[in-house]
C-alpha cells in the first residue's frame, strides 16, 4: 500500500456544502485548520468537471501533507494519483478495486452494520468507514447504528475503524474512546461558514480527548 494513512480527521464532501462556496478555497482553509485527509464526494457533477476540480485538490493536499481519497470513481482516483478510493455496497468490488489499482492507493469500505463488518473482514481493503454513529442530515438513506455498535466494530476488526455520522466537536471524546483510528465529517465543517475555525474546535476536541485517554490510562 502507498504511504502513510492519516485518516484522523477525515472531511468528507458533499454537494449541498457548496453552492455558492469556491472548493478549492473552502479545502484549503478546512485543511489549515487540521483536516488530515479529504475525501472528495460529489453527485452532481459531469466526470470532466470533478477530473479538473481533483488535479487542483492534488496539488492542494500534496503541498499540505493532507490524503486525498476519491469517493466510488477508481478511474479518477487513478488519473489523478490519489492517496486512496473509498467503496461501498453499490460501487465495484474491493477485489476488482485492488486489480485495478495495485499498490498504488489504499480503499476504504462503508458498512452499516456489525454484520456487514463480518462479512468484509477478508476483502482487501485498508480501512473501515462505520456509521451512521450518530443521526445525521447528511444523508437521507441511511442505518443508525450507535455508540455501542462503534465500540464492538473496533474490537471486532483488525483494520482501522473510522467513525462517520453525526459527529461534532462535542461528540468527539465519546468517538474517539472506543478506539476508532479517525472521524469522518462533513457538517461538522462545512456546516459552518468559518471552516477553519470549525476544523481548529475539531482538532482541539480530539487533543484534549487524547491527552484525557493518556492521563486516565
Amino acid at each position: 500500500m502507498k504511504g502513510r494513512m492519516n485518516l484522523s480527521i477525515y472531511l468528507v464532501t458533499d454537494d449541498r456544502y457548496f453552492q455558492d462556496r469556491d472548493l478549492v478555497d473552502t479545502i484549503e482553509k478546512a485543511i489549515q485548520g487540521g483536516v488530515t485527509a479529504v475525501q472528495y464526494r460529489f453527485k452532481n457533477k459531469s466526470t470532466r468537471q470533478m477530473y479538473e476540480e481533483l488535479l487542483v485538490l492534488r496539488e492542494l493536499t500534496k503541498r499540505y501533507g493532507v490524503d486525498l481519497v476519491v469517493n466510488d470513481r477508481v478511474d479518477l482516483a487513478l488519473a489523478v494519483e490519489a492517496d486512496g478510493v473509498h467503496v461501498g455496497e453499490t460501487d465495484l468490488p474491493p477485489d476488482v478495486v485492488r486489480k485495478l489499482v495495485g499498490d498504488k492507493m489504499y480503499i476504504g469500505y462503508s458498512v452499516n452494520s456489525l454484520e456487514k463488518l463480518r462479512e468484509v473482514e477478508h476483502l482487501p481493503i485498508d480501512y473501515i468507514g462505520f456509521g451512521s454513529v450518530y443521526e445525521t442530515t447528511t444523508k437521507e438513506n441511511y442505518k443508525l447504528v450507535g455508540i455501542e455498535a462503534l465500540k464492538q466494530a473496533v474490537k471486532m476488526t483488525s483494520k482501522p475503524v473510522i467513525a462517520i455520522g453525526g459527529i461534532t466537536h462535542y461528540r468527539v471524546p465519546e468517538v474517539l474512546a472506543t478506539g476508532v483510528k479517525g472521524i469522518a465529517v462533513v457538517s461538522a465543517i462545512l456546516g459552518f461558514e468559518d471552516v477553519k475555525k470549525a476544523a481548529e474546535s475539531l482538532l482541539q476536541a480530539c487533543r484534549q480527548a487524547m491527552r484525557q485517554k493518556l492521563f486516565m490510562g
